[in-house]
């Protein structure tokens, strides 16, 4: 009987921690690849979502998933920064961002 009441209180945890990582952050839910990196890496490269051009791989499940771009700004046709773009998922919604840029100019 213990360990039902433990298992109950651990999921309703869990349940609270996702709801409120909800409401602090709305524009992490439902998101979708590779619109949401061309917006990421325009915004870190302080350019036009027009000049940002890659392509992401998306791994695992529904529930868990991890999602990595690889974009490319391109300014007067030659390349000028490359960003990497790391995401960690679940259920649609991100839990964690990484970023790595590389200024080519």
């Amino acid at each position: 009987m213990a360990i039902f009441s433990f298992i109950s209180i651990v999921l309703a945890l869990l349940i609270i921690s996702t709801i409120m990582m909800f409401i602090q952050n709305p524009d992490f839910i439902g998101v979708t690849f590779p619109e949401r990196a061309i917006s990421d890496a325009a915004r870190l490269t302080n350019g036009s979502q027009n000049e940002i051009d890659g392509e992401c791989s998306i791994k695992g499940s529904y529930f868990e998933k991890s999602v990595s771009c690889d974009m490319r700004r391109t300014r007067d046709g030659k390349i000028t920064d490359t960003i990497l773009l790391e995401y960690t998922l679940m259920f649609d919604s991100i839990t964690s961002i990484a970023d790595t840029r590389e200024n080519l100019e």
